[in-house]
């Protein structure tokens, strides 16, 4: 498992310390329900996805592109001496343990299922078949377990959490700013394999510098992630195709993270273009 900072030469972000007087104060409280201590810290991937990954070897390697530590066994993990399986303390027990159990379900269905099957060569990921009947709310439930990895990613580096995300996380259905697709990335692939990956947070600042626009960033079980943006200004509805309304979303492919960033797509393989049209209606 890995965070990583990929390399986004040639394109223009905003430099960290140009924004530094816009990130949010620290904060004791929980993050979601904005009205009980934080007393626990989410994990960045599942600890039941970690001990799959880990299998007979009992030791997984982090990194992050300048340190690598050996996490050994299974209490290794529930331990994280290093502090680097889960994010530091910035939810409440209630939120992050009974309140979102629907979404760690959901989650570990998805998770145990993109582990085992080869879908960076697919067109699509068949929620309906995954999920069977229930496939609406489960698809719900596993955007809104992305929810809450992206909500504590932004509160670790004090990017103010957007009150659409809380507001899906607590049941409504669509996020009129924000995005989330299913995507597949070649670089991340050949880097990391079968390997769990968390690509930082690349947030936008208006041009004079008084506010955050946007951000982007993606989470990845092996070459298969979600991708999520937030746009202060709001995304139009025929852009906001979110993959949750779907039950057999499609894979959006890009070469690089930083093409992840900039929304530029590549065209899917041959493979994948030859079901789309096999299955076309």
């Amino acid at each position: 498992m890995t965070s990583f900072s990929p390399d986004f030469e040639g394109a223009e972000f905003a430099d960290p310390a140009g924004y530094a007087h816009l990130l949010a104060p620290e904060s004791t409280m929980c993050w979601w329900c904005e009205s009980r201590p934080a007393t626990t810290g989410e994990h960045k991937f599942k600890r039941t996805s970690l001990a799959r990954l880990m299998g007979d070897g009992e030791v997984l390697v982090w990194g992050n592109g300048e340190h690598l530590r050996e996490i050994r066994g299974k209490g290794g993990l529930k331990r994280d001496r290093y502090g680097v399986v889960k994010f530091p303390k910035s939810m409440c027990a209630p939120c992050n343990n009974e309140t979102s159990k629907p979404f760690d379900i959901a989650y570990d269905t998805y998770a145990q299922y993109v582990e085992t099957h080869l879908l960076r060569i697919m067109p699509g990921l068949d929620l309906g078949s995954l999920y069977g009947s229930e496939w609406r709310q489960k698809s719900l439930d596993l955007a809104r377990y992305h929810a809450k990895h992206f909500g504590c990613r932004m509160v670790r580096d004090r990017f103010p959490v957007p009150q659409s995300l809380r507001d899906f996380m607590n049941g409504a259905e669509d996020m009129a700013d924000g995005h989330m697709a299913i995507i597949s990335t070649d670089s991340v692939s050949k880097a990391y394999g079968r390997g769990m990956s968390i690509s930082p947070v690349v947030p936008w600042i208006s041009r004079d510098m008084t506010r955050f626009t946007s951000c982007v960033m993606a989470s990845y079980i092996g070459p298969i992630g979600i991708r999520y943006e937030w746009v202060a200004a709001g995304i139009p509805d025929q852009e906001r195709d979110q993959f949750f309304h779907h039950s057999n979303p499609v894979i959006n492919y890009f070469p690089n993270e930083k093409d992840v960033v900039m929304g530029k797509t590549r065209k899917s393989g041959r493979f994948a273009r030859l079901l789309q049209w096999a299955y076309r209606p």
